[in-house]
């Protein structure tokens, strides 16, 4: 063999061995990429299948929470009928109430008029049958002083009431303090003694006014008898 053929052989023969340690090397590097890759794929199922578990926990979980929920709307939804059912009742019902209460207080307001009506024609037709009556017996009546006795009579027993009141309540603080040794004055005493001093001159009045009014009473009581009232003018009914 040449040579050049020689030389020509051992080149050949190189580049053989430096591709079979090329392709070597590759083998190596492929495998070992394959065993990293198995291992990291062998991690990632692992980490899969950790992740998947953790998802069924939480389904779990929330599948029990969502049982419980749904149990209690279904029960507040039951409450919420009975309660909706009440309370349309008790609309129901306060409506017709209110309407009666109505009603009845019209009924009551209508009587009561009425009764002030009666009462007050009663009391007209009494006072023209007594100026009737006067009239036959020839007695005036004096107006001033009707009035000014009622007005005394209204007076006196105003006095009689505000003296009555302070009387208890001075029976009130004596019967608390105990130790105080000054006389109480009698309910009776007190109210003369508020009388005698918060009106002499409307006690005059009234002495004036009653001597005045028995003359003309005692006028119209002898002469009554001489008078006839037929009975369709009686009132129709009597004041209380």
């Amino acid at each position: 063999m040449s040579r050049q053929e020689k030389s020509r052989w051992e080149i050949l023969q190189q580049e053989q061995r430096l591709i079979e340690e090329k392709n070597k090397r590759k083998k190596a590097l492929l495998a070992k990429a394959i065993a990293e890759r198995s291992k990291r794929t062998q991690a990632e199922t692992v980490k899969l299948k950790r992740i998947q578990k953790e998802l069924q926990a939480l389904d779990d979980m929330v599948s029990a929470d969502i049982g419980i929920l749904r149990n209690r709307i279904d029960q507040a939804s039951l409450d919420y009928s009975y309660a909706r059912k009440r309370y349309d009742k008790a609309e129901s019902e306060y409506v017709a109430a209110k309407l009666d209460l109505q009603h009845k207080t019209e009924i009551k307001e209508h009587l009561t008029e009425h009764l002030c009506t009666i009462i007050q024609q009663n009391e007209l037709r009494k006072a023209r049958k007594l100026e009737e009556l006067m009239q036959q017996l020839e007695v005036e009546a004096d107006e001033e002083n009707l009035e000014l006795e009622i007005e005394v009579e209204r007076m006196l027993q105003q006095q009689e009431a505000e003296a009555g009141r302070q009387a208890s309540q001075s029976h009130n603080r004596a019967g608390t303090a105990k130790e105080n040794s000054a006389p109480t004055v009698t309910t009776k005493e007190s109210e003369h003694a508020n009388h005698a001093v918060a009106s002499p001159a409307l006690s005059e009045q009234l002495v004036l006014s009653e001597n005045s009014g028995t003359k003309s009473l005692s006028n119209v009581d002898n002469q009554t008898q001489a008078v006839n009232v037929t009975p369709g003018d009686s009132p129709a009914c009597s004041d209380t």
